[in-house]
C-alpha cells in the first residue's frame, strides 16, 4: 500500500467537498474541514486523493508519508507533539469539553507545554488508550502504538524524583486550591510568577502538573505532605532588563491557527496594547507578509521563525520612543472600530497604517464582525465610535446620535448564474435565486423592486434563503461547489466566486445590480453602498480629529485606487483569500469618496426611489438627511 499523508490548509472554506467524498477520513469542526484519520487501505487512499481534486479552493495537498514517525506515547509532551503534528489540535479538542480550555493560546502555551498526555488522561477523566489511539490513528501511527504496548502508557520516571528544597524565600500569604478544574488557570498563574515572587498551592492529590511546570520554568518549589501536598514555588529570577531579542521568549503568545473566526481583530487589538519596549509572539500557518509591514508602520519591528512547515512565528517588539508629554497627549481618545463590511476592508488596513491617525488616537477596540447584522447593536448603544457600515442599514440609525459624512463604496451587488446563456433579469424567471439575509431585508426588497420596474412578475422567481440568514460566505461556497446555480453576491465574494468559477473553467453569466437600477432609473449613475459612521459625540468632542479621519480616509482610498496590487498583498490576511482574488476585486469594485452637498444630493436621491418602491418603509425626512453632512 502507498505510504502517503494528507493535509489541509487554511484556504479551506468549509465546503464539505472532502467530508461528502472520503467521510471516513474526514470531518467538519465548526467552518472548517480536518484530517480525522489517515488513508488506511487502497480503497481510502484513492477516496482521499479524489477530494484533494474536488476541493474548490486547493487546500488540500499530501505527501509521501515517513516511516520514521513516532507514535505518539503517554509521556509524550501535549505542546511537542501537537506543534509537530498541528493537524491532531482539532482531533484533541473534539475528544473533551476540557482539552478546548487549549483553544485559548495563552493556555496553549502554559499548560501545553508542561503537560503529557497521561496528564490529559487524569484531569479530562478519559482513558489514556483511548486518547492515544485516537490521535495515532490520525496520524497513521497506530499500527506502531500496539507493537509498543504495554510500554506506551507508561509513565515518565523523572516523575518520582520531583522533591524540591527547603523553604529559603519569604512566603505570599494567599493560597491556591490544586484540583482538575483549577489546574488549567494555575499552570497559567505559576507560569507568570514575577521575580523574586512566590505562590503557594494546596492539593489533596500530588501536584505533578505543578511541580514540572515550575521544574519546567527553572523555578525553585518546595513540596509536604501532611493530609494534604503543600508546594511553595518562588520565582529566583532577578529583574533585569535585557535586549529584546534575548528576552523574546517571555512575550504573551498569540496562536491564532486553530481559530475559527477572523484574528484580524485580535492581533491589532493585542498590538494596540503593548507598551513601548515590550512585544508579544504571533503564531500562524503562514508567515503573514501584510500584518508584519503594518504592524512595521505601528512602530513594531519583528524577527521571523519558521519552526515546523505548519508554525511560523513572529516576534514583535514595540520600538522605545521618545517622545515629550503634552496636554495633546493626555487628551488623546480611546476609541472603538468596528466593521461589518469586508468590501472596505483594504480601505481599513491602509487607514491604520497612518501616522496621523496612530498618534491621534488609541484603538481600545477592533471589531471586524462575521455576522454584519451584530454591528448595528454596537452603534445604537454608543459602544462604537467609529463604524464602516452598509447605506441601507442607516435608516435603522434615525433616531440615534450619529454622523455619515462620507460613502466611499458604490454599487456592490451582482446576480451570478451558471446559465451561461443567462443575460437579463428575464433569463432568471422560474429560478431558485440563493439571496443574502432574509425576505424582509434589503437585497431581497431591493431585487423584488427592480424585478417589477422590469416588468416582471416577482412571483416567478423564487428567492432562497439561509437559516437564519443567507450569508454572503456561505452563498459563496454553494455557487462555486454547485450546490447553488444561481445567487446574488456582493463584493468581494462576487469577485471571488468569478475567480474560482475562471479556474475551474465553468462558464457563467454576471448580470450587475448598477446596470439594471440606470436601465429604471435612466443617467442615476453609481448608487451608493457603504460608508463611514461616526458617533455623534465624537465629532461634537472631535471637530479637528474628526477631520483629520476623513481625510486620510480619503488618503487611503485613493492609495487603494492607484496601488491595487500593493493593496492586494496588504489586504489578503484578513481577507483569507489568495492575493490574485483580491486583486480582481480591487479591479471590479469601485471606491469613490464622497461628502458634502453632493453625497446628500445622492443619498436623497437614493432613499426616494427606495421609498417610493416599498423597500424602506419610513419616508426620509430632512433631519435624518442632515445626518449625512458635518
Amino acid at each position: 500500500m502507498e505510504n502517503i499523508t494528507f493535509k489541509i490548509s487554511n484556504e479551506c472554506i468549509g465546503c464539505k467537498a472532502c467530508v461528502n467524498v472520503a467521510q471516513d477520513n474526514w470531518g467538519m469542526s465548526g467552518s472548517k474541514a480536518f484530517v480525522k484519520k489517515q488513508p488506511e487501505n487502497e480503497e481510502e487512499i484513492k477516496l482521499c486523493k479524489q477530494a484533494m481534486k474536488v476541493c474548490p479552493v486547493n487546500a488540500i495537498s499530501s505527501e509521501q508519508g515517513d516511516s520514521n514517525i513516532t507514535p505518539v506515547l503517554s509521556k509524550s509532551n501535549i505542546k511537542a507533539t501537537l506543534d509537530k503534528h498541528p493537524q491532531l489540535k482539532q482531533i484533541l479538542f473534539d475528544l473533551s469539553p476540557k482539552f478546548r480550555k487549549l483553544q485559548n493560546p495563552a493556555m496553549y502555551n502554559t499548560l501545553a507545554r508542561f503537560a503529557t498526555f497521561e496528564d490529559a488522561a487524569r484531569l479530562s477523566g478519559m482513558s489514556i488508550c483511548e486518547i492515544l489511539h485516537t490521535l495515532n490513528k490520525a496520524i497513521g501511527t497506530d499500527k506502531k502504538l500496539a507493537a509498543s504496548m504495554p510500554e506506551c502508557i507508561s509513565k515518565n520516571q523523572t516523575e518520582d524524583i520531583l522533591t524540591g528544597e527547603e523553604i529559603t524565600w519569604e512566603e505570599s500569604s494567599e493560597r491556591y486550591i490544586y484540583n482538575n478544574d483549577t489546574a488549567p488557570e494555575l499552570i497559567q498563574k505559576i507560569s507568570h510568577i514575577l521575580p523574586e515572587q512566590n505562590i503557594v498551592i494546596i492539593s489533596v492529590d500530588k501536584p505533578d502538573l505543578v511541580l514540572k511546570t515550575a521544574e519546567g520554568l527553572n523555578f525553585k518549589y518546595s513540596i509536604e505532605q501532611n493530609k494534604e501536598y503543600r508546594v511553595s514555588i518562588f520565582n529566583p529570577q532577578k529583574e533585569q532588563k535585557l535586549d529584546w531579542k534575548d528576552r523574546k521568549e517571555e512575550f504573551d503568545v498569540l496562536d491564532v491557527r486553530s481559530m475559527m473566526t477572523d484574528p484580524f481583530d485580535i492581533i491589532i487589538k493585542k498590538a494596540y496594547e503593548i507598551e513601548d519596549d515590550s512585544g508579544f509572539v504571533l503564531v500562524q500557518q503562514f508567515e503573514p507578509f501584510p500584518l508584519i509591514n503594518m504592524l512595521n508602520e505601528m512602530g513594531f519591528e519583528s524577527i521571523t521563525e519558521k519552526k515546523t512547515p505548519n508554525e511560523v512565528r513572529v516576534y514583535f517588539h514595540k520600538k522605545q520612543i521618545q517622545k515629550n508629554k503634552s496636554s495633546e497627549d493626555k487628551d488623546k481618545p480611546s476609541v472603538v472600530i468596528q466593521s461589518a463590511t469586508p468590501v472596505a476592508y483594504p480601505v481599513i488596513m491602509r487607514l491604520l497604517q497612518s501616522e496621523k491617525i496612530r498618534s491621534s488616537i488609541t484603538i481600545k477596540e477592533l471589531k471586524v464582525w462575521e455576522e454584519t447584522e451584530k454591528h448595528l447593536g454596537w452603534i445604537v448603544n454608543g459602544k462604537a465610535d467609529i463604524s464602516f457600515s452598509a447605506l441601507i442599514t442607516s435608516v435603522k440609525l434615525k433616531d440615534v446620535d450619529v454622523k455619515l459624512p462620507a460613502m466611499f463604496v458604490w454599487d456592490n451587488f451582482y446576480i451570478l448564474t451558471r446559465d451561461h446563456n443567462a443575460k437579463n433579469l428575464k433569463d432568471l424567471s422560474g429560478k431558485k435565486i440563493y439571496t443574502p439575509l432574509f425576505e424582509e431585508a434589503p437585497p431581497a426588497k431591493i431585487t423584488n423592486y427592480i424585478i417589477r420596474a422590469k416588468g416582471l412578475n416577482p412571483d416567478d422567481f423564487k428567492l432562497v434563503f439561509g437559516e437564519p440568514f443567507g450569508r454572503p460566505e456561505i452563498i459563496y461556497r454553494d455557487f462555486i461547489t454547485g450546490k447553488a446555480e444561481t445567487v446574488i453576491l456582493r463584493e468581494p465574494e462576487a469577485s471571488y466566486a468569478i475567480k474560482a468559477m475562471e479556474k475551474a473553467g465553468i462558464p457563467i453569466s454576471i448580470i450587475s445590480y448598477n446596470k439594471i437600477w440606470n436601465e429604471i432609473n435612466e443617467d442615476y449613475g453609481s448608487f451608493p453602498n457603504a460608508g463611514i459612521v461616526i458617533k455623534g459625540e465624537f465629532t461634537r468632542n472631535y471637530p479637528e480629529l474628526t477631520k483629520v479621519l476623513l481625510e486620510e480616509l480619503k488618503n487611503a482610498i485613493n492609495w487603494v485606487n492607484n496601488n491595487k496590487k500593493e493593496a492586494a498583498k496588504l489586504s489578503f490576511d484578513l481577507m483569507r483569500q489568495p492575493v490574485e482574488n483580491i486583486e480582481l476585486f480591487l479591479n471590479r469594485v469601485k471606491f469613490e469618496y464622497v461628502e458634502g452637498d453632493e453625497l446628500v444630493r445622492k443619498v436623497s436621491d437614493y432613499f426616494d426611489i427606495m421609498h417610493k418602491n416599498n423597500v424602506v418603509p419610513q419616508e426620509i425626512d430632512k433631519e435624518f438627511i442632515g445626518k449625512f453632512k458635518l
